[in-house]
């Protein structure tokens, strides 16, 4: 028997399938954003970066438990520690060797101003500028000021000339043992006169849309391991 294959369709569903693909994760990368008018305070590092063009993203998520479940794994995040909580098949297929540990480690628990957070074994990631324990820590990575720790370097995107960034990760009690983490990014970048299309590809699908994906996975996952949920870990 012979099957007849019609090239239109085959095109057709070809150009279908990534199309739907994004459009979902487009949808994925918007549950949890807030509103800028519903966070009205200021969070610590909101000064960091003073520049006039800087762009601020605030997510949060509601764990069912208190802060004390949710503190440990906040503060063992890294490349070299417990991951992200992410998914992890998407950052080592970019060859960021990341493999997440869904339980608090002693090992991991001393984190402190000045520590470098790695992102990847290459170095890029962000200085540990803020830390409050129990409460929230703020890192910053800005190419204005380059790290002075080992191995770590501060990430200029393609077709820009500067580059800065914080990303605050907060815990705040709500009722009955219950617990907000609210995760805020603030960055600032200087775009290159001849790179304008570059900058525009490579900051704004890194940065923007595809560390939203990341982001929501990042805090969906933290949730169900702080609550002590099951859940798929890709």
């Amino acid at each position: 028997m012979r099957v007849e294959i019609d090239g239109r369709k085959l095109a057709a569903a070809a150009v279908a399938v990534p199309v739907a693909a994004v459009a979902v994760l487009n949808q994925y990368a918007k549950r949890h954003i807030v509103p800028p008018e519903e966070v009205p305070d200021p969070y610590p590092g909101d000064d960091l970066l003073t520049d006039p063009e800087t762009t601020t993203t605030t997510m949060a998520i509601e764990i069912d438990a208190p802060r004390e479940k949710t503190w440990p794994l906040l503060n063992q995040l890294g490349q070299d520690k417990a991951g992200f909580y992410s998914f992890s098949m998407f950052e080592r297929g970019v060859h960021f060797l990341i493999h997440n540990t869904y339980t608090p480690q002693e090992r991991w628990q001393h984190t402190k101003v000045g520590d470098w957070c790695f992102f990847g074994q290459q170095g890029i990631g962000m200085e540990v500028v803020l830390h409050e324990p129990g409460h929230y820590w703020v890192g910053l990575s800005d190419t204005r000021r380059p790290p002075t720790q080992d191995g770590a370097y501060a990430w200029l995107p393609a077709g820009t000339d500067e580059f800065a960034w914080t990303w605050g990760f907060f815990l705040e009690d709500l009722p009955n043992g219950r617990t907000r983490l609210l995760t805020r990014t603030n960055a600032f970048a200087k775009i290159s006169e001849k790179g304008k299309l570059k900058a525009l590809i490579v900051a704004g699908l890194m940065w923007g849309w595809s560390s939203n994906v990341m982001l929501t996975r990042m805090l969906e996952g933290i949730k169900y391991t702080a609550e002590g949920r099951p859940f798929l870990k890709l």
